[in-house]
This record gives C-alpha cells, structure tokens and sequence, in this order.
C-alpha cells in the first residue's frame, strides 16, 4: 500500500462575495470606507455626521447606491436625494436605519428607521419604513413619496439586525423592545407588517424616571443576527429598574447610575423559518458590571466578539471608567459564558462603539472621536488579534460611537478553498455559502488537461499536468446572483523514487524476533537522486509526524511479525511514505554433531541453532549405542550438556564417551522430525 502526504500543505482560501452589497460605509463625521476592490480604502466624501447610527447600501457589483443617517438619504453622488429628509430615525440611535432590497426587484429597497430621544425615550416616535425606489430622479434614486415614514411599532429601542430567511426568497428584520423581540418578514410581495413576537429574557425596563437621559441608556446597544441565520446577540448596555433612582434628583448622578450599574448580553436560538426568538442564553448579566454595546460574529460563526466597558457610579461625573475591554466567546464551547476570553484590555479609555465585519473578514471597531478604526484581525482564527488604530481613515473625516448595519448575508463571503499539490497527486478543491448553491462551474486554469480542466462538482478534484503555479476560478450561482472568484494554487516537482526491494523476510532468532539489514533500501532510492531525504520510521504515523526515525538501519530488530515500518522520502515541498514489509519466519535448524562438557565454554552442551524459543513444541531425545533413552528434554528444559536423565544411567554424572543417536522432532505439522548422530567426548 502506497501513502502520498504533501509536504508542506498550504491550503488557500478566497472570498466568493455571494453579494457586495455591503462593499461601501459612510459613518461617523463624513468617513467612509469602500471594500470593492478587495483592499478596504478610506473614503472622504461621506455627507452625514452621526453620533452613532448609519447605514450603507451599495449594488451587487460593489457600487455606492446610497445611505443614510436614519434622517436623511443620500444618493451615489452624495447628494441628498430629493425626497431623502425627515425620516423617522435618529443619529443618535444605536442602529437607526437599516437598509433591505425587496427580492427579484433591484431598484425597490426598505429602509427601516428606530427613533431615540434622548431626553425621554418614551417620547420616541418608534419604528418606520420608507421605500427607495432606484430608477426615480433619472436613476439616482429617492423615497417613494407614498411609502415614506409607514409606521410598524409605537415604540421599540435602538436595535434594528436583519438576515435572508430559510427559503432564500427574503429577509428577516428584527427590532427588541423590553423582554419582546418582533420579526418581520420582506418577500417580493412586500413587506408583512404583521410581526412574529417571541416573549423571551431578560425585561429591559423603559424607566418612568423624570430624570433627563435615564431611560435613554437602558435601549442602547446592538443587536446581531449571525449569518447563518440561526443564532442572536443582543447587547444591552444597562438593565436598570425605575426604583433604583428613587430618592436620586440631580442628572449626574442619575445618569453615572443609569450608565454605571451593568447592563445584559444574551445570546438566542432564531428560526429563519418562522422568525421565532428562543432560549436566552445569558453570557453577561447586570451583576458582572459591564455595559455592552457592539458586538458581531465571526464569518465562519463559531466565535463571538464584544465590547463592554466597566464603570464605577459617581455623582461628579457620568463616566468614571474602571475598565474597557474587547471579549470574545466561543460559541462551540458546552459552556459558553465561560468561555470568554479577554483580547484587549483599556484601563484609560471606554471601548463603546461598534464591532461591524467586513468584506476582508476582519472585524472593524470604532470609538468616538479618533482618526481610525480598530480592528480583529482573523477573527476566525483561535489566535485571532485586536489592533488598535488599525485602519486610518480619510483625513478630515473622524469615527463616533456607530458603524453602519447590513443584513448579515451580505456579509459573510463564500469560501472557495484549494490546495498546493505534488505533480501527479489531485488537488482538492471546495466551496461553500451561506447561501444554496445552485450551480458552480470551475476551471483549473490548465488547459493541457482537456476536458478535465472544468468541473461542476461543488467539491472537486484536479491533477495538474504540469508543476508551476495556476490561476483557479470558479463562478457561482446562488439565490442571489452570480460571483466569479479566483485563487492562485501551486504545484510541485514531486519526489523521485527509484525501484527497491520492499519487502524481507529473515530467520526467528527467538520469540519471533529477527534482525533485519536495510541499508540497501537507503542505497537504492539514492542512486542517481539529488536534493532528496530518505529516512525509515517505525510506522507510517511516525513517518508523517517525523518521530523517532530508525537510526540504525543495518540492525532493526521487529516488534511484531509480521510488521510495516515505512521509508519516508522527501523533498523540499513534497514528501512520500512508502511501507516495508518484515517477516519472520521459523528457518532449517543446523545441528552441531559433537559435544565436550569440560566447561572451556566450547561445545559444552549440545548446540542446536534456530531452535529453542522458536519451535516451541519441539521434543529431544539421545540414546546410546545400545537404543537405550538416556536423556530427554523439550523447549522448557536446557539444552543436553552430556549427562543422563533418564534410565539406568541416570546418575547426573557425564555419560562415558561415544557415538549417541539423538531424534529431534518439532511437533509441528509439514515439519518432518529430525535424527542423527553426535559425538561425546
């Protein structure tokens, strides 16, 4: 049997953007970012200027469409569009807008709007949508005059998250309000402003209080659905109840306590199917102190990041830090709230602000007031890192506390991922979307291998005809368009292996263990090959884990019989393991026909080669010249040294010299019993 491992295995990976809607951001006080080519640049043209809730939308190539502040609607030419003002949302909103296309109709879009007030929360005018409609003011777009500010609830918080539903026909957009969360479904039929409600923990109190800003605090924070579809986040940056500021009249005091005492972060089960919100989950809870704002999952959805700051209740000042920290759980773990791990630690500076993924993978972080966005790097990975300014922005342009929201399936790329590969060996290739892939085809970029160099199979394989390094493509169609996507793999000279003797079979030396000589095997594969290793190992595991080579190979004694150790031969990207047979096998005996037990160490008992331990069975008896049995003895006595142990003579004493007659049978069936004569002297 032959192993053929790759040497240094690298695996690479592209990013099929299922769809780039989300490629350009405007946020914060007029920044921007675009991701379309792949690169993110900054950008210097954004028109709003947003404390915290924004939201872009770009068209499925890539290209800016428009975006707003919740209150104003920009287009492409980051102009106001002509009906784009007084929109129900607030720049002050956590997520004040957000923006959702109607399916198989790509000049309609929704936008979703959740008000704020930031003296009385109960004052805010609650949750609206307004319709895009693309192909108004000569294809620059505006707000359709008769679906402007539509109301959908009275009152709702600052959380607005959205994701296509199970059937890949539409969107789910999701806002919370106290222990409820409402779902409401978009198809190409429109908009069902009839929401699935699901009842779940915690109750986050809207306070009575008459203190300014209080109730404010306890609707602050995000919430994210992950791509999949089928788990929520909900950070909430306070949880306080209107008792606790009984007694309490001043606003700075009022407001330390309202920011200071903790909020929640729970994690749920979402139906893409029915909309249902389900088993809270709490990571963080008012009793741990922090006071969560951003979060967002990783693309591949294992992990989730947050940012909670930990703040101490003053009546000088509203925020007195303790701590800032950036935190990630692992969502696999059977103990998820325990899994938390801390990236980054800020005991000078809050970390509030947004955590929104990029078309890059990497996980953005604003914080108000700077000239940058942090940023995770390889969120996917384990060691996953948080670098402060990260990314510089345009100059001129700052961040604030908010970065703009996408439905999550714009978000998360399509893997295509392929391998480095021997020369003869198939490569493996595959992909894999948050959306159904409905067809794929991919081409191999070697065009010598004729019909073989396309493929349709989601996860195919391809042996390259040549070594050198090949442009890969595969173009994919899902529900939600097309995407044409490449990687670059490389292909190696594989590892030159000559003709050698691989299997051997030597004499049991006892117990089956034999010695086996393979430097001609080292010697063969050699022979005329440069720029090669060659080394035996004890078995194949330890051949593709270069453990405990064999270093003496003239001398290798088995360990079972029969036994496959394996040679592993190498080059500089490729390798091959190759096994080799050893067995053992019971040879002839050689007997030695004379014996003189006068104990100078030469002949003093009766040798026999090749069998004690080896024919275990095996039965001895010597007789004297007169047919007379004068000794007998099998694999458990020692060897005949000249002495009778049965019959007359049996006396311990030497045997008088003379010719004996021995039969030697082995008690083993096809082996013939042996007889002959030895000498005593």
């Amino acid at each position: 049997m032959k192993y053929k491992v790759f040497w240094m295995l690298f695996l690479l990976c592209a990013f099929a953007k299922a769809q780039q809607e989300s490629s350009c951001w405007y946020f914060g006080i007029n920044a921007g970012i675009d991701f379309s080519s792949g690169t993110p640049q900054p950008l210097s043209d954004g028109q709003i200027v947003t404390l915290e809730g924004c939201a872009t939308i770009s068209d499925r190539s890539g290209n800016l469409l428009f975006y707003t502040d919740g209150t104003s609607v920009y287009n492409r030419d980051n102009a106001l569009m002509p009906n784009g003002d007084d929109l129900k949302g607030d720049s002050s909103s956590t997520s004040s807008a957000i923006i959702v296309p109607i399916p198989n109709d790509p000049s309609r879009y929704y936008i979703i709007t959740v008000d704020t007030d930031d003296n009385r929360y109960r004052n805010n005018e609650g949750m609206f949508y307004s319709v895009v409609d693309m192909n108004l003011d000569n294809g620059n777009g505006d707000i359709d005059v008769f679906e402007k500010n539509i109301n959908l609830l009275t009152l709702t918080s600052e959380k607005l998250t959205s994701v296509k539903n199970a059937t890949d026909d539409g969107y789910w957009i999701l806002t919370q309000f106290e222990d409820r969360f409402y779902a409401y479904e978009l198809t190409s039929s429109g908009l069902n402003t009839s929401p699935v409600v699901s009842t779940v923990d915690p109750f986050i109190e809207l306070i009575t209080s008459s203190i300014t800003n209080v109730d404010v605090s306890a609707m602050r924070g995000y919430i994210k659905l992950n791509s999949a579809g089928d788990k929520l986040v909900a950070a909430h940056f306070s949880n306080n109840s209107t008792s606790e500021f009984s007694g309490i009249t001043d606003v700075t005091t009022a407001r330390s306590l309202a920011y200071n005492n903790g909020g929640e972060l729970y994690l749920y089960d979402f139906d893409n199917a029915t909309g249902i919100v389900s088993n809270p989950v709490p990571l963080a809870t008012k009793q741990d102190g922090g006071s969560y704002y951003g979060v967002e999952f990783s693309s591949d959805n294992r992990y989730l990041y947050t940012e909670a700051d930990y703040l101490i209740p003053s009546t000088t000042q509203v925020i007195n830090l303790d701590r800032a920290e950036i935190q990630r759980f692992d969502l696999t773990s059977s103990n998820i709230a325990a899994s938390k791990e801390v990236l980054y630690t800020d005991d000078t500076n809050t970390l509030r602000g947004a955590l929104q993924i990029g078309l890059d993978g990497n996980i953005y972080h604003a914080t108000i007031g700077l000239e940058s966005l942090a940023r995770i790097e390889n969120p996917n990975d384990p060691n996953a890192t948080y670098e402060q300014n990260a990314f510089a922005l345009a100059p001129g342009t700052l961040s604030q506390y908010g970065l703009p929201i996408f439905v999550q399936s714009f978000i998360v790329n399509a893997d295509i991922n392929g391998e480095d590969s021997c020369l003869g060996d198939p490569a493996q290739f595959s992909a894999s979307s948050p959306d159904s892939i409905l067809s794929i085809e991919w081409n191999f970029g070697d065009p010598a291998s004729g019909n073989d160099n396309t493929s349709t199979l989601i996860n195919p394989e391809h042996t390259f005809t040549t070594t050198g390094d090949f442009t890969v493509t595969a173009e994919i169609t899902t529900a939600f368009g097309v995407t044409i996507q490449s990687i670059t793999v490389s292909v190696f000279p594989d590892v030159v292996v000559n003709p050698f003797q691989d299997s051997f079979t030597v004499c049991n030396e006892g117990f089956e263990i034999g010695t086996f000589d393979l430097t001609s095997v080292i010697t063969e594969l050699e022979q005329d090959v440069d720029n090669q290793t060659i080394e035996l190992y004890p078995s194949e595991e330890h051949a593709q884990n270069q453990t405990s080579p064999i270093t003496d190979i003239s001398a290798i004694n088995n360990t079972t019989n029969p036994e496959t150790i394996a040679v592993h031969i190498a080059n500089d990207n490729c390798e091959e393991i190759l096994p080799i047979y050893l067995a053992i096998e019971n040879c002839d005996v050689e007997i030695f026909n004379i014996l003189t037990p006068n104990e100078d160490g030469k002949n003093d008992e009766f040798v026999i080669t090749g069998l004690r331990n080896i024919y275990f069975n095996h039965k001895l008896s010597i007789y004297n010249r007169y047919g007379a049995k004068v000794w007998e003895g099998d694999n458990d006595d020692s060897p005949w040294n000249g002495t009778a142990n049965t019959g007359l003579l049996s006396t311990g004493e030497v045997l008088p010299s003379g010719t004996y007659f021995y039969i030697l049978d082995f008690n083993e069936a096809e082996k013939e019993p042996k007889s002959g004569y030895v000498y005593l002297h």
